[in-house]
């Protein structure tokens, strides 16, 4: 496996932690009350939008490969 690959791993396990914790309090709170509640959105945001686009990137690699390998 490359090592850009599991840099990209990391990555996704890292947002996948982040959006975790940051979700599953934003779905317990009806409102923004205090600063820390908009940070947490901000968290989500922050760890939504780079998993997405490193999880396509991977998802797009794996389907490479793969047709790679069936052309042999």
């Amino acid at each position: 496996m490359k090592t850009n690959n599991i840099k990209r791993i990391f990555i996704v396990l890292i947002c996948a932690a982040g959006l975790y914790s940051s979700s599953t309090y934003i779905a317990e709170m009806s409102y923004l009350n205090t600063l820390l509640d908009g940070f947490n959105v901000m968290l989500f945001f922050i760890s939504f939008f780079p998993f997405l686009i490193v999880s396509i990137a991977l998802i797009r690699e794996f389907f490479r490969s793969i047709t790679r390998v069936l052309q042999y």
